[in-house]
């Protein structure tokens, strides 16, 4: 016995309209990734902003934090922007599916939309972590720079 064509129907549009929802899933842990580190460089420099400490090794700190902030806002935005596109793909797929106005170009500016948003979120992605890598190789320069100064002084 074989199903009636409508449960048939029903389950195409089913499949049809969860694959994107696997883009989506995966966009919205880049973007909670991203927002998490973003909240980590907002902590740093609310604590850099509460030490009375001022100079140019504040300056520094604070410019470095802030080309991190951009990078990562960036990130954040393209990201967004990649959910929004994936999910207007799926409404049109829906659409289509139930035989409302669908336009094959909107699925591809719709899902090309996602796609270069997700790829350009996750080239800021790496900026920024070649900012944070190169800062943290800086750190342990001068922090070795130290310990060799402190031993050789008596």
């Amino acid at each position: 016995m074989e199903p009636p064509s409508i449960v048939n129907d029903l389950a195409s549009i089913i499949q049809t309209s969860l694959a994107p929802v696997f883009l989506l899933a995966g966009t919205a842990g880049f973007v909670n990734v991203y927002a998490t580190r973003l909240g980590r460089v907002s902590d740093r420099v609310n604590e850099i902003g509460e030490k009375d400490e001022r100079g140019p090794s504040r300056r520094l700190q604070l410019d470095y934090l802030r080309r991190r902030t951009l990078a990562l806002e960036i990130a954040v935005a393209l990201g967004t922007l990649a959910a929004i596109c994936t999910g207007c793909a799926i409404l049109n797929l829906l659409a289509g599916a139930l035989e409302f106005r669908f336009r094959e170009q909107n699925l591809f500016w719709l899902f090309g939309g996602a796609i270069v948003s997700l790829i350009g979120s996750l080239i800021a992605f790496l900026f920024e972590m070649v900012i944070a890598g190169r800062n943290m190789l800086r750190q342990m320069r001068m922090d070795q720079a130290v310990s060799e100064r402190s031993e050789e002084s008596p």
